[in-house]
């Protein structure tokens, strides 16, 4: 049954026939007839074509912070638009954005913005590599850091049984049209794994350009970090004078306004940050530490482009971060996404389904499996079609997570805790659906139906 009702069809049609595959990003793409096409948003709800409410629980996958539309973000973006958005210079809201944005963070020294996050981890992957003059790059696996080259090995869609063995893993190349030759500059680790790390760096730490990490794995059911982890990270580039980049495209704004790095009390030389900064707006930062700032004040390392920094990306940030630190905005979030993980993880018992709620309130998953995974190779035991029948349940009763049990739930600002009661109703009665449909319902529930 497809999840486009007859107008949600038919504009998808005229999308397809324009876009490739309907869409602007690839990930967008659900098949012909599964991808929506959504009409408007306001506060923590998405509408479709033809009408349909969902509670939204992708968030544009992290951006909406505060709530789609939020009047007060809105209201500064059209007065900056009347302005004037884009000059080839530097312009008054680019600085009064800037020092917002190191305000809020407080451990950098300077910061330059970008658009996406994709260009963000792309400049600072660059700084570090032309900073120490070295090549090496480090990455986790199931970690994103956007869509260029360098970074589009062993990401979430990579699969677990390719990646070869812990002691030795293996890139894998999760698209075409990269050059081969890449391959041999990235070296790729588990997460939360300090005795793997510290063995590539005894080997190779000379050769080492950059560490980038998430501090939490944004496209991994969101896994924490465990307890020393960072800490091992910051330690070894020190001493072995390679750059940390910490990737807070997902987690900067979202987890406090600290991020990442204020969360879990680690302090790296490079940050990037994206999605949440402009509640919806498109920008994104690279913040530097003290010691990085030469290496673009010198010139050498090319960083440009040429809507970085402009009025209305730059007016955003500064209402987004405005909300983030004179409201209750956190509060409201803690409050909702707690009483989601831990409603969730109530379903889950009572209906005898094997699963953990992982990650922070504020970005969440749903692992349907045993144990309680650390990394990404852990993420192999995952129920993937229990997991997918139960969110199309609860798409079709107006709820919408992600279909990728990957990708984590995100909460907002604007969800209330009678959106809570609505996610868990919903939530229960697609699992219900979902198991009866696999011939695995508790002989309870089977004698209640």
């Amino acid at each position: 049954m497809s999840m486009q009702g007859p107008r949600t069809a038919e504009w998808f049609e005229r999308a397809r026939a324009n876009l490739v595959n309907g869409v602007s990003s690839g990930f967008r793409y659900l098949g012909d007839e599964d991808t929506l096409v959504i009409d408007r948003g306001q506060g923590g709800y998405v509408w479709d074509m033809d009408g349909n409410r969902y509670i939204d629980l992708q968030c544009a996958w992290g951006p909406i912070i505060l709530g789609h539309a939020d009047p007060f973000v809105t209201e500064a973006v059209v007065t900056a638009a009347r302005e004037g958005t884009t000059f080839a210079m530097t312009q008054r809201r680019e600085v009064e954005a800037a020092e917002a944005v190191l305000k809020a963070i407080k451990w950098a020294d300077r910061i330059r913005f970008t658009n996406t996050g994709t260009e963000a981890t792309m400049h600072a992957i660059r700084l570090a590599r032309g900073w120490g003059g070295r090549d090496l790059i480090v990455k986790f696996e199931g970690h994103y850091h956007g869509a260029h080259d360098y970074v589009l090995f062993t990401t979430a869609g990579a699969p677990p049984a390719h990646l070869g063995s812990r002691l030795r893993p293996i890139p894998y190349q999760v698209s075409s049209g990269i050059p081969d030759a890449i391959r041999s500059f990235v070296r790729t680790l588990p997460f939360n794994d300090i005795e793997a790390l510290q063995d590539l760096f005894d080997d190779h730490g000379h050769e080492i350009a950059a560490v980038i990490v998430e501090p939490a794995c944004g496209n991994a059911f969101g896994i924490l970090p465990e307890s020393g982890f960072l800490e091992a990270i910051r330690r070894l580039c020190s001493e072995y004078e390679a750059v940390m980049i910490l990737d807070e495209v997902k987690t900067g704004f979202r987890f406090g306004i600290g991020g990442g790095a204020e969360t879990f009390g680690v302090t790296p030389d490079i940050a990037t940050y994206a999605k949440s900064l402009g509640n919806g707006f498109p920008v994104a930062a690279i913040a530097l530490g003290a010691d990085m700032v030469e290496g673009w004040q010198l010139g050498g390392i090319a960083q440009a482009g040429t809507f970085s920094g402009n009025g209305v990306a730059s007016a955003a940030a500064i209402a987004t971060l405005d909300r983030l630190t004179t409201t209750d905005a956190y509060d409201r979030i803690e409050k909702v996404g707690r009483a989601l993980m831990e409603g969730i993880q109530r379903i889950l018992v009572e209906y005898g389904v094997e699963g953990q709620v992982l990650g922070h309130p504020s970005m969440f998953g749903i692992f349907f499996g045993d144990g309680r995974p650390t990394e990404y190779r852990d993420l192999a035991g995952h129920d993937a079609r229990l997991y997918t029948a139960m969110v199309d349940g609860m798409i079709r009763r107006g709820v919408m997570p992600c279909i990728d049990g990957r990708e984590p739930w995100f909460t907002c600002a604007s969800h209330t805790m009678e959106d809570v009661a609505v996610i868990l109703e919903a939530m229960s009665d697609a699992l219900v659906e979902a198991l009866a449909r696999a011939g695995s319902l508790p002989s309870h529930l089977d004698e209640a139906e």
